[in-house]
């Protein structure tokens, strides 16, 4: 399946500040089952500085804003080829040695609300009972279940302690959640970012997110645990690392005063 997808964020200044620069993760790159047939980024109020790839193999742009402009807009936009490998996305091939996604993280760590997740969870691994597929999806409705998705609750700082105290969160609250459970129970497992072509509509405000486990004979393996699937072809891969925090999708730091107001806009079309 081919899409088209378009992704924008304008920030509006009150004050025109004296520097800003941006790291983008918006560039998706050729995995398993996914192709990027073009892509380019525009700037307007600003200039792209620099690209690079980080530690996880995600690709990365810095861009600068022109101090004269009153704000900034960054348009990335191009085709993606996406097949349906029913989740599966292979054995580990990145820098990054596969034990350091068994470590917890500021976001993802396991405290009083989790634990009793990690325990029911260990009771299922026992010998003879779910196989490691089969428990990560039973992990998945689990932690779906204990955080139930609602708008507005949480925010990018949100714990996944944080979330489950709540019983709500976004998909960013789930995959913290997940990835936290599954590591404790002696998981190598990873945060994704994407974009999720939708079936009611093609214009949406925020990227989705969904997680990955590397399991025995088949590598790493794809759980949506918002949607209660794995990723099919409907799922495009932006940039994988140990938690939010490694994929954040434009973030940066700004020199001078006043207050900005941002906008997002995804248009994703088959």
């Amino acid at each position: 399946m081919r899409f088209s997808i378009a992704h924008k964020t304008s920030f509006e200044f009150d004050d025109a500040p004296g520097a800003v620069i941006q790291r983008l993760h918006l560039t998706p790159r050729d995995f398993p089952g996914q192709q990027v047939i073009e892509w380019r980024i525009d700037i307007d109020g600003g200039s792209l500085e620099l690209e690079t790839t980080d530690y996880h193999g995600n690709r990365v742009h810095l861009c600068r804003h022109d101090p004269l402009a009153g704000s900034i807009t960054i348009t990335c936009r191009g085709l993606v080829e996406v097949d349906d490998l029913g989740g599966i996305i292979g054995q580990h091939d990145g820098a990054v040695p596969l034990a350091q996604f068994l470590q917890p993280t500021s976001l993802s760590t396991p405290g009083p609300r989790l634990r009793p997740l990690v325990r029911e969870m260990e009771s299922l691994q026992k010998p003879g009972d779910l196989g490691e597929p089969a428990l990560m999806h039973q992990l998945s409705a689990r932690v779906r279940d204990s955080i139930i998705y609602t708008r507005d609750v949480t925010d990018v700082t949100t714990t996944a302690e944080q979330a489950m105290e709540l019983g709500a969160g976004v998909c960013q609250d789930h995959v913290h959640a997940f990835i936290a459970i599954a590591r404790r129970l002696g998981f190598a497992a990873r945060y994704v970012s994407g974009y999720l072509m939708l079936d009611d509509t093609k214009i949406q405000s925020a990227s989705h997110a969904w997680a990955e486990v590397h399991l025995d004979g088949l590598g790493w393996v794809g759980f949506d645990i918002s949607n209660a699937i794995s990723p099919d072809q409907r799922y495009i891969k932006l940039a994988t690392g140990f938690d939010y925090a490694d994929v954040i999708p434009v973030s940066g730091v700004r020199f001078g005063t006043g207050g900005e107001q941002i906008s997002t806009t995804i248009t994703i079309e088959q």
